[in-house]
């Protein structure tokens, strides 16, 4: 700046240095050349505005994938409408109802790398449990920051900023919550609430509390008008958290969604867009040895590639790589609804949420629209779902990315007497079995107990073989237990002799501190069990309470969602006895039996198993538990017949075979 006469500097030498002193007197003027630093710059910069998506192409690197590397929106082309919708300001909750392994996690993980760059706030993830929560701060949450360089520069450096539980980064922390611990949702302001898999939370877990996810909801009314709700999860049954959401309860919940989002996909022939269907799904049915015409076996299906997927309007025929193609052309519109003769929907995604600006969106989102997913295995899912209701649900929930709506019927006693055979009570059948298992109902004054035989994986036939009550003298006494499970002679018709090789006992309310030393005595042949109503999973592991707890004699102790597994149980007994997979009775059971096996019925607003008045339910569940022993010991080892020689049991394939490996 110039200086001007009028001005009196006094005293420059004590403050000007020598140089500049000098330019002063020679020149009169004094000039001082400058430049931002590095930071400033960045903080003052205005960065022009980008779509999630756009970001995501930019600065994210995905780990622990197929395609590791840099995103590519190509790839998975229906999450980028769902991440772009998520950014606009209006919209408040995105609930998305998605089949398996379709990315709808890398989605939100990609929200949460733009919101870090470029909208900064408070970020908690809520999972179902807190194992879930560690795993995925650990394996994606803090991977995806590492590897960007755009997000690594927001991390502080210290290593302690970087738990299993809590990301702090330079302008915004990241928490890690989940369903169990309602400490983990209270007492911080949040900007982005995500709900992660949230059919899998429990729906109360403390008496003092509501559910978790309306207590997380609760967190975020600091940031009223610029908060985000996600809630993302594969369903499971229509009263559960992500249907209830998205589409409501007919006649008794409204949804929460104020519109739903389907992906039309644009045919490569007639270049016109439409709802890619499952029941577009085609392929050729096969002439057996009775020269009838059969659906594929679904091996072969999913093995050869059978299926095709065939255009709605001009029938041309897809395979994968049409398909793939397809979804890349495709695009986010409004579900068709039927108003009398008119049909309203079809409108493109941000054409609809310009115009009307809702505050709360849903998307759903099948398998069969992801290039991970080929058409054969989609076919091959529903094959193997004729002939196993419990598949049935798995290819509704994870293939549709639909409700599962059980076909429950009251069970009468006629029904279940018609699952009886000709075998006389303590007869084996001649069938390959991996062996005999048993489970016992602990009460008062004895014990209700049933010994089923088990066929080999994957159909898992059980034959009941005895069944029935013992009495017990004190506490103490289970010598008639011990009697029918341990001494008692279990013979086919060949004479062949089976031993019980695994039991199930259970140790809630009734004579515990007994029932786990028993389990002591008789480990590693006998487990504990322990029923719960509310579960995030189907069984987890337990540990006596600490009164209870022996030094150097744990136990095996399970925890059951009895739910879970009589449901299973509902549809088992569902299949024909002439059908694999069946549920077989003995031609001695009785009609008290039966009675109690039709003594509880389904609350499906609750998604609860509840009691019938004044009916006793013993054999109802101890079948349900019988169905978690095959789940846990049978199911995922996938065994091969152990035999009929019961001396020789334990060979590959054997119950026996089966705890020693899941034990280790």
């Amino acid at each position: 700046m110039d200086i001007q006469s009028s001005i009196v500097v006094n005293n420059p030498s004590k403050w000007l240095s020598p140089v500049l002193l000098k330019k002063l007197k020679e020149k009169g003027r004094l000039e001082y050349v400058g430049s931002f630093s590095r930071a400033e710059k960045k903080i003052m910069r205005t960065r022009r505005p980008i779509r999630p998506s756009k970001w995501a192409e930019r600065h994210r690197i995905v780990t622990l994938s197929k395609l590791e590397g840099p995103w590519r929106n190509e790839v998975t082309p229906y999450l980028a409408g769902i991440m772009d919708a998520m950014a606009l300001p209006y919209v408040r909750t995105v609930i998305i109802c998605a089949a398996n392994q379709v990315g709808k996690s890398e989605c939100v993980h990609n929200f949460v790398g733009w919101c870090i760059d470029r909208s900064p706030g408070p970020v908690q993830y809520n999972y179902p449990d807190r194992p879930t929560a560690a795993e995925n701060c650990k394996d994606r949450i803090l991977p995806m920051i590492e590897s960007s360089q755009r997000l690594r520069s927001y991390l502080t450096g210290y290593e302690d900023d970087k738990s299993s539980l809590r990301i702090k980064l330079l302008h915004m922390p990241i928490y890690l919550g989940w369903a169990g611990s309602p400490a983990r949702m209270a007492n911080r302001p949040i900007k982005v609430m995500i709900f992660d898999e949230t059919d899998l939370y429990p729906d109360q877990p403390s008496k003092r509390e509501t559910d978790p996810i309306s207590q997380g909801e609760k967190r975020t009314i600091t940031y009223q008008h610029d908060h985000k709700i996600i809630k993302i999860s594969k369903p499971t049954l229509e009263s559960a958290p992500i249907s209830k959401a998205l589409l409501g309860i007919p006649g008794k919940v409204p949804p929460e969604a104020q519109v739903v989002f389907d992906y039309w996909v644009k045919c490569p022939g007639c270049h016109k867009h439409h709802l890619m269907t499952f029941d577009q799904i085609k392929w050729d049915k096969e002439v057996n040895d009775e020269e009838k015409e059969v659906h594929p076996d679904p091996e072969r299906m999913e093995a050869l590639g059978l299926a095709w997927y065939e255009c709605a309007i001009c029938k041309a025929q897809w395979d994968d790589n049409q398909r793939n193609k397809a979804v890349r052309g495709g695009q986010w519109r409004t579900r068709q609804r039927d108003e009398g003769e008119k049909v309203e929907g079809g409108i493109e995604m941000f054409k609809y949420l310009e115009k009307e600006r809702p505050r709360k969106i849903g998307v759903q989102v099948p398998s069969w629209i992801s290039s991970f997913m080929s058409l054969s295995k989609v076919a091959a899912a529903f094959l193997r779902g004729r002939k196993d209701p419990a598949k049935l649900q798995d290819f509704i929930n994870a293939h549709k990315a639909e409700a599962y709506r059980p076909k429950i019927r009251a069970r009468k006693e006629d029904d279940i007497l018609a699952l009886r055979d000709d075998r006389d009570r303590g007869v084996v059948p001649s069938e390959p079995l991996v062996g005999l298992t048993a489970v016992a109902d602990t009460q008062d004054d004895g014990f209700w107990y049933e010994i089923r035989a088990w066929g080999p994986w994957p159909d898992l036939e059980s034959w009941q073989v005895r069944e029935g009550f013992v009495p017990s003298v004190h506490s103490k006494d289970f010598r008639a237990l011990e009697q029918v499970l341990f001494s008692d002679v279990y013979r086919d018709m060949d004479g062949a002799e089976y031993p019980v090789q695994l039991v199930f006992i259970d140790t809630g309310g009734h004579r515990t501190g007994e029932v786990y030393d028993w389990c002591r005595k008789h480990n590693p042949r006998v487990m504990g069990i322990r029923g719960h109503n509310r579960m995030a999973l189907a069984w987890r592991w337990d540990k006596p309470g600490e009164k209870h707890r022996k030094k150097g004699r744990d136990i095996r102790l399970y925890g059951l969602n009895v739910n879970h597994y009589k449901d299973m149980l509902v549809n088992r007994l569902q299949i024909s006895p002439i059908d694999p997979g069946a549920w077989h009775l003995h031609k001695d059971t009785t009609i008290d039996w039966a009675r109690q096996m039709c003594s509880e019925v389904r609350n499906d607003e609750k998604g609860i198993w509840e009691v019938i008045e004044s009916r006793d339910n013993h054999a109802w569940d101890i079948s349900g538990y019988h169905m978690a022993m095959a789940d846990i010991y049978l199911k995922h080892l996938g065994l091969d017949s152990g035999g009929k020689d019961g001396k020789k049991a334990g060979g590959r394939g054997s119950i026996k075979v089966a705890r020693s490996k899941f034990m280790s």
